[in-house]
């Protein structure tokens, strides 16, 4: 009986074209990748088992390409090598403003503050009760 001839390298053909034709676009490159280091191995896995070498090495130089052309969408995708040039699109507010802005902030809040703090005092001296905890003047206050 003949041996039957191995999908292999089909296969691995079919992955490398897959992962180079969706290795352009950043959504899918992180796809392509991974379909692409598949396609590899799958390549690899063709060649040392013989058949269809001419195919096997197509695919195998397809997966490579594949898998450098999506490294480098992604690279530049998260900016690698670039350079940012001209003014912040949010600029960034001077230390003074931003100390302006915090202490209105706090103003405004200080009554309601101060409010929860007693409550919480109180709410601690009803339930500590009796003698022997922390009394007196300053004791147990929160910053």
């Amino acid at each position: 009986m003949a041996e039957r001839p191995s999908g292999l390298p089909y296969a691995a053909l079919g992955f490398a074209a897959a992962a180079a034709l969706s290795s352009w676009n950043p959504l899918s490159a992180p796809v392509a990748l991974v379909v692409g280091l598949a396609a590899l191995v799958l390549a690899v896995r063709a060649l040392l088992r013989g058949g269809a070498r001419a195919l096997s090495a197509g695919a195998l130089a397809l997966s490579i390409g594949a898998v450098l052309a999506s490294v480098l969408v992604l690279a530049l995708t998260a900016g690698v090598g670039r350079e940012l040039r001209g003014q912040a699109i949010v600029p960034t507010p001077a230390r003074e403003d931003v100390d302006k802005e915090l202490d209105a902030a706090s103003e405004r809040t200080r009554p309601a503050r101060e409010r929860a703090r007693s409550e919480l005092d109180q709410l601690e001296g009803t339930r500590g009760g009796g003698g022997g905890g922390q009394q007196g003047q300053g004791a147990g206050k929160r910053p």
